[in-house]
């Protein structure tokens, strides 16, 4: 399929942080999986200010991968600045987001988008077998209990990555700190339709999980009553907090 701007089918956008081991694999199983569909699409790394050579590996591959296209931060900002990062400079019509530590399966994408068919305006993946360490798997477990209590919205797993989403749903949306993890939570509260379907989850192969019960039920709850107390319009209005560094696109 012949990749360009026009009438892009597909944005996959990956926020990466110190994921060296992966984002070269990653690209190729995204690309084996995307080539299938018979769309156009790009596949957009955003480098949130990687201290390994994830940056570097990415670069290496950039001449020869038609669709990659890379955004680098000026300084790290975390995953919900870095996905809006990736919302405002993708130009597909559907935006499909997964992690770069290679936990996703890419090739529950399809799953996702046939889904979304069905009537849905954001489908989620539900890891209903993680495979992560038992601090991790806690961590979620205890978010995801806590996100139901106080916001009253059941969904099985916000923390996973991986959905499927049209860009012209979401182009009132900013992402500020930490609220990456409730964007289920604001499509719902925004009017859209939310659906669920349970999708792969792997070992992570390399890297360091950035994550802890402590400072993840700390984080929730702080997100949580954001977005019970403050106005959902007002928390849409944030200012973007990233900076642009460079913006590498290979397409023909």
């Amino acid at each position: 399929m012949i990749l360009n701007n026009k009438g892009m089918r597909y944005s996959i956008i990956i926020p990466t942080y110190n994921e060296e081991g992966t984002v070269v694999l990653l690209y190729h199983s995204i690309r084996e999986v995307m080539s299938k569909l018979n769309e156009s699409y790009e596949i957009i790394f955003v480098d949130d200010g990687s201290t390994d050579s994830s940056l570097q590996k990415l670069k290496g591959i950039q001449v020869t991968s038609h669709g990659l296209v890379i955004i680098v931060l000026r300084k790290r900002v975390g995953k919900s600045e870095a996905l809006q990062a990736g919302f405002d400079y993708a130009v597909g019509e559907i935006y499909v987001t997964l992690d770069a530590d290679g936990q996703n399966d890419p090739c529950d994408i399809p799953s996702l988008l046939n889904k979304m068919e069905e009537g849905y305006d954001v489908v989620y993946g539900y890891r209903y077998r993680m495979h992560s360490s038992f601090r991790k798997k806690l961590a979620s477990k205890i978010a995801n209990i806590v996100n139901r209590l106080i916001t009253k919205i059941n969904i099985h797993d916000i923390g996973c990555a991986l959905r499927v989403f049209r860009k012209k749903d979401i182009e009132h949306v900013c992402l500020s700190r930490g609220l990456h993890r409730f964007f289920s939570t604001i499509m719902i509260r925004l009017g859209y339709r939310v659906g669920e379907i349970k999708v792969n989850h792997y070992p992570r192969i390399s890297g360091v999980s950035q994550y802890g019960i402590l400072n993840r039920l700390k984080e929730v709850l702080i997100d949580c009553f954001r977005l019970i107390f403050i106005d959902i319009d007002i928390l849409m209005k944030h200012k973007r907090q990233y900076q642009i560094q460079e913006i590498i696109r290979n397409l023909p």
